[in-house]
């Protein structure tokens, strides 16, 4: 119990240094102005961004980050909007713009105070910016990224050319990662669930038939196929598919060797009654025939 009593006092005199370098670092700098002075906000007064793509956060992440800022503080301010100002009953208010891992740990902390940068921003561009900030970065799930830009173009009528410029990458990696925007929840969860990567999902996206395209991700994630062994069977899928008469075909041989069995098998049952029948089979032309030569008078079972 000492222990732990320790340990919250030793937490507690953390905080309140960590709270007395804020607010010393603030008063330096109160003569800047807002957009190159660092402001210490309470977390409970800023809002998230509604327009933020990430949609997962790792909990062990987190708690590494907290534990990094419970060390060294929080290096990098964050980014926000005032959407309410101090006369307001709520007091003023903030809209997150970057940093929402950042406030997490603070507030998995209790921090008091966090550094931030409040920017002039109106929604749309606060939108723009949370999204463009977020996808510069390279630990998001390509289907986080994926609905990131597409909202960014659907939302703003923004051309998939000036999204490449925005980010800094080619157009075709725009168009790419936009046609896994295709996928629906099912097909989503099935990729996750699996550890599928973004090419195994490529692989799917040959198929425009949802089922198919579900029956593609199921078997690589069930049968732990890579990229090549994918792409493989969906081409063999979707061969299959496009010419159903080779099903048939499979049907039709099938069904022609259960026939001659069957065939077989009743020359056998009539031959054990005690009648002779003669039965031949010649192959050729790709053609089968039989011939089964039967008593014209039924011969009399004579019981033993």
């Amino acid at each position: 119990m000492l222990g732990i009593k320790a340990k919250e006092k030793q937490d507690e005199k953390r905080i309140k240094e960590y709270e007395d370098k804020l607010r010393a670092y603030e008063n330096e700098l109160r003569k800047s102005d807002d957009t190159s002075r660092i402001h210490m906000l309470n977390p409970s007064r800023i809002c998230p961004n509604p327009s933020q793509p990430r949609r997962y956060f790792d909990e062990g992440d987190l708690i590494s980050l907290a534990d990094s800022i419970r060390q060294y503080g929080i290096i990098q301010p964050l980014s926000v909007r005032r959407i309410s100002d101090e006369s307001s009953p709520f007091g003023g208010l903030y809209e997150l713009i970057a940093g929402e891992r950042r406030l997490r740990a603070a507030r998995m902390l209790s921090l008091p105070y966090v550094p931030c940068i409040i920017i002039e921003a109106g929604r749309e561009e606060s939108a723009k910016l949370s999204l463009v900030e977020n996808l510069q970065r390279h630990d998001l799930h390509f289907f986080e990224e994926a609905d990131a830009i597409g909202r960014l173009c659907e939302t703003y009528g923004i051309k998939q050319q000036e999204a490449a410029a925005m980010l800094s990458v080619s157009q075709s990696y725009i168009a790419n990662k936009l046609r896994l925007l295709r996928l629906g929840e099912e097909e989503r969860r099935i990729a996750i669930n699996g550890n599928l990567t973004e090419r195994h999902i490529r692989a799917a996206l040959r198929a425009d038939d949802p089922l198919i395209r579900k029956k593609i991700l199921q078997t690589a994630a069930l049968r732990n196929l890579n990229v090549k062994q994918t792409e493989q069977y969906a081409l063999d899928l979707l061969t299959d598919t496009d010419q159903p008469e080779r099903h048939e075909m499979k049907f039709v041989i099938k069904d022609i060797k259960m026939f001659l069995n069957t065939i077989d098998k009743a020359v056998g049952i009539v031959r054990r009654a005690g009648i002779p029948v003669e039965q031949s089979r010649s192959d050729g032309d790709g053609m089968i025939e039989l011939k089964i030569r039967v008593p014209g008078t039924p011969v009399k079972n004579v019981s033993r």
